[in-house]
């Protein structure tokens, strides 16, 4: 009777024991997949906001609300209806272009002038995106899409 007993709390505590040890790996995985995420912005935060093709990148953001996602994107001087936004895969593609060209005069060191005739930019997120689960408002050159999950 005793042994039946003690091989009943030695199982429990090697069950509870492999449940911990289960729930501690899926803890560690969760952090270091948010961690990349978060450097996968940071990294995106020091990328040029111009490229000499000809495009601005726009200011964005994103608001994980649980069931849904939130991206903000800034979008100024940008013609409301020549923006297009599209889905594939876990992208989101943003294009839009300005209502008049923008040209800078010796940016970033170089001699001459630079102009700008759109936005364009490329979001990626951790999981695949239904177009039909999205809402896109824009108004005043900002844009709200809301993406379900």
């Amino acid at each position: 009777m005793v042994s039946s007993e003690l091989e009943n709390f030695f199982k429990r505590i090697s069950e509870l024991e492999k449940r911990l040890r289960e729930y501690i790996k899926r803890e560690i995985e969760d952090t270091i997949r948010e961690l990349r995420r978060e450097l996968i912005h940071q990294e995106d935060m020091f990328k040029p906001m111009w490229h000499h093709e000809g495009y601005l990148r726009p200011l964005y953001s994103i608001r994980d609300r649980g069931s849904f996602i939130e991206i903000y994107v800034d979008l100024p001087r940008a013609d409301e209806k020549s923006i297009d936004i599209w889905f594939k895969d876990n992208y989101v593609y943003i294009r839009a272009r300005l209502k008049e060209d923008v040209r800078f005069h010796r940016l970033s060191g170089r001699s001459g002038e630079i102009e700008f005739q759109e936005y364009r930019e490329v979001v990626e997120l951790p999981f695949k995106i239904d177009p039909n689960r999205v809402r896109v408002d824009a108004r005043r050159g900002r844009v709200k899409i809301t993406i379900y999950r």
